[in-house]
């Protein structure tokens, strides 16, 4: 899929994305709040709390609020009740999206661009994460094929020196030959994709 076949999409893969995501929280076991994430010096509960400012920001951005132009930090978005934050932003997302323009300008981290281009990072963030949720439980799975292809269009058009800066993405990992299209871009990605690790 074109990338601007994809942000012309935008809003259904925003829906998706959401939908993936509050699967994934639904999933976090009681006691799986507080151990480590897949993402090095994260648990669990800091990674549904950065992604959940990804989600705001995903919701700011149709309702053309302030956006805050730098990633999500854990403490400002944890809650005691997660998924019901992430249904409650999903809903404003449903009531916003008839009427947002996706041609009128946001920020973003590529500067002042289309609203349909802005939303790219952040529905891409919450697709990548809902994956990085369930690998933290030892579950691999694979991204529907319309979120793959907005992440993967992302991830290719950002040079490697800005996909690897520090806070980015680390260094590639090794997949297994084997290995689906998802474990593929997130190995690419700096994840582990071998569940023995």
């Amino acid at each position: 899929m074109a990338m601007d076949e994809t942000t012309s999409r935008i809003g259904v893969l925003a829906t998706e994305a959401f939908g993936l995501l509050i699967d994934a929280v639904d999933h976090v076991a009681t006691e799986s709040w507080d151990q480590p994430s897949n993402l090095e010096g994260w648990s669990v509960r800091d990674l549904v709390g950065h992604v959940t400012g990804s989600a705001a920001k995903v919701v700011t951005l149709v309702e053309d609020g302030e956006v805050w132009n730098a990633p999500s930090e854990p403490a400002d978005w944890i809650c005691d009740d997660p998924a019901a934050r992430l249904r409650e932003l999903a809903g404003r997302l449903r009531d916003a999206l008839p009427g947002a323009d996706l041609d009128a300008m946001r920020v973003s981290p590529a500067g002042n661009v289309p609203l349909g281009r802005a939303l790219t990072f952040p529905v891409s963030d919450l697709a990548l994460h809902s994956w990085d949720l369930y690998r933290s439980q030892g579950r691999l799975i694979e991204l529907p094929d319309d979120l793959l292809a907005l992440c993967r269009g992302l991830v290719e058009s950002v040079p490697e020196d800005m996909l690897r800066r520090p806070g980015g993405f680390g260094p590639a990992q090794a997949a297994p030959d084997d290995s689906t299209p998802t474990a593929r871009l997130m190995a690419y990605l700096g994840r582990s994709v071998d569940l023995r690790c």
